[in-house]
Formats: C-alpha cells, sequence, structure tokens
C-alpha cells in the first residue's frame, strides 16, 4: 500500500509538470486582465501617445510636433506639411499587452489641417480601441482651434463589447516663437457609456506650455484634471545636439513617474524617438515612436536686385559736326 501511494503522487507531480507553464499563463492572464481594468478605471480612457511626449513625462498638448496633433488637435493648424507617426509601448513587456497608435495630418490648399488617427490598447482578452477623425483651423497668425469625432470601442472575452461616441476639442497659441500653450478637452459633455448603469466616458482637461529657455533647449510643463481623479503635474526638458539628437527627461505625479528618451534625427522631416518609464504599478515600460513629414521645406531664391541701366548719352546741337562737313 506504501508503493501504491508513492505511484499515485509521482503521477499527480508528472501531472503538474506537464501542465505548469499552461495553468502558469492561465493566472498569469488573469492577473492581467485584473491590473487593465485597474488601469482603466473606466471604459473610454484618453491615453497619450507619442514617444516624444513619453520621454517628456508625457507633456504632450503645448509642444509643437507631429504627434501632438494626436494629443491636441488644434496643433494640426501649424503644420507646414503633411505627416505621419506612428506609436507603440509594450505596457507588460512579454505578455502581449500593448498600447499602439498612429495619427495622419494633411493640411489642406484652402486653409487647416485634416487628421486621422487610430489606438489599439490591450490584448486578445481585454482590448479598446479608437478611430479619430479631427479639424483644425488657424484664427490668426499666432492661435489655432481643433475638433476631434471620435469612435471608441471597448471589448471583453466572454462578455461581449460595447460602442460609443464622443468628441474632443483643443486650442493651441504661440504669441512668440520661443512660447507655445495648449488646452485640451476629451469629453467635455460627459457622455454615457451606458445610462442604465450610470457609467460615463471619463472627461479630462489638459492645460500645458514650452519654453525655449536657450537655443534648441525646451522646458514643458503640464497639469491634467480628470473629473473623478486627482490634479497631476507633469514637467519636462528636452535639449537637442547639433539637429542630430534629442536628449529628453521628465517626471509626473500620482502615480510618481520617471521619463527619459532619446530622439535621432535620421534626415530632415524624418527621426526615430525612444523613451523609457518608470513607476511603481508598471515597473519600466518602454516607449518606440516614428514621424516623417511628407516632402521639403520650401524655400525661396534669393533675388538680387539688377541695377537700372545708365541711360544712352544723348549728343548736344553744339557738338554736332556742321552740315556738309
Amino acid at each position: 500500500m506504501h508503493l501504491s501511494f508513492i505511484h499515485e503522487d509521482a503521477q499527480l507531480f508528472v501531472f503538474f509538470k506537464k501542465n505548469a507553464i499552461r495553468y502558469t499563463r492561465y493566472i498569469t492572464t488573469f492577473f492581467i486582465a485584473m491590473l487593465c481594468a485597474q488601469l482603466l478605471f473606466a471604459a473610454g480612457e484618453f491615453r497619450p501617445g507619442g514617444a516624444r511626449q513619453a520621454g517628456m513625462g508625457f507633456n504632450a498638448v503645448g509642444t509643437l510636433h507631429i504627434y501632438s496633433v494626436y494629443n491636441n488637435q488644434a496643433i494640426g493648424a501649424f503644420l507646414k506639411r503633411p505627416a505621419i507617426g506612428i506609436y507603440y509601448a509594450p505596457v507588460f513587456v512579454g505578455q502581449g499587452v500593448s498600447n499602439v497608435s498612429g495619427i495622419v495630418a494633411v493640411p489642406v490648399k484652402k486653409g487647416g489641417t485634416i487628421g486621422i488617427s487610430a489606438n489599439y490598447f490591450g490584448f486578445s482578452g481585454f482590448n479598446e480601441k479608437k478611430v479619430g477623425l479631427s479639424y483644425s483651423l488657424k484664427l490668426a497668425k499666432f492661435l489655432s482651434l481643433g475638433v476631434q469625432l471620435d469612435y471608441l470601442n471597448t471589448k471583453i472575452s466572454g462578455y461581449g463589447s460595447k460602442n460609443f461616441v464622443t468628441f474632443e476639442l483643443g486650442a493651441f497659441a504661440q504669441p512668440i516663437e520661443e512660447l507655445s500653450i495648449g488646452f485640451h478637452v476629451y469629453n467635455p459633455l460627459k457622455l454615457y457609456i451606458d445610462r442604465s448603469t450610470g457609467e460615463r466616458i471619463p472627461t479630462l482637461f489638459r492645460l500645458g506650455i514650452t519654453y525655449e529657455a536657450v537655443k534648441k533647449f525646451f522646458i514643458s510643463a503640464q497639469i491634467d484634471k480628470d473629473l473623478t481623479q486627482k490634479l497631476i503635474f507633469r514637467t519636462g526638458l528636452e535639449y537637442t545636439l547639433k539637429n542630430l539628437i534629442n536628449f529628453r527627461a521628465g517626471i509626473a505625479t500620482d502615480p510618481v513617474t520617471g521619463t527619459f528618451g532619446l530622439g535621432v534625427i535620421i534626415k530632415e522631416g524624418v527621426s526615430f524617438d525612444a523613451a523609457f518609464s518608470y513607476q511603481s504599478v508598471l515597473g519600466f515600460q518602454p516607449h518606440f515612436g516614428f514621424s516623417y513629414s511628407i516632402g521639403k521645406k520650401k524655400i525661396k531664391p534669393a533675388i538680387t536686385p539688377v541695377a537700372p541701366a545708365p541711360p544712352l548719352p544723348v549728343a548736344s546741337p553744339e557738338s554736332a559736326p556742321p552740315v556738309g562737313q
């Protein structure tokens, strides 16, 4: 009988050893889903994008950049050329949870800029998708406004999905070349996800400022206020070395997050950005981005003024030879 117990224990050991990886995967997926739910707070939460912005403490609404159009649509009116931006950030490295987004912005001839953006957050068991269509217009040489209509979808495996819409508003001002100020509000009307449960899409207000303290050295600060959450303060720095590489660093509160990043200017209008952030909940998180401005800046050729030709000399009557000679 003693031997039979040993044999049964051995069988149980072999069974658990063979299935340990599978069960560990299930448990890990379960905890990731729970943590994602805690990080979301509510369906439809706004998530800033852009590796450059991530490297500067997620300052996003007051910086002039293609991916700033994703965060504050009014900035698109200041773009001179069509531009494309891509952003990727694995939330839990190696677990398949990611935050991916893209933006295309095209200035139009008759004025303003049209933009299309998309975002995917989550994994197969839980994910949110967002598609936005934006338009921005300059009201003055230094001031612009922007608006974006959003379509959102939230899916939870085994529970189905929900679709809903909202919109965003933004303003951007550059009173002097060295100073820019941005304001953005997401879901300003506090629209519902489900009226029967009283669940609403989060409403978020953001105000940011960026100042070029010395040539190629930028300082940014921003405050975020969700109507149901604490105030968040962000600040960041960026220094560009010889138009080749950008160094960035930043910090944010609630939760306390530290960030740093690098940007490589491959050629005019083409850059690659990478950043890393750390906070107590997510740990270290990498961020990657790519931006491309289509076409080259039009440079007007210098025109050298041509001096008028001197008048032709006119012979006077006194100098004319006598007739017949």
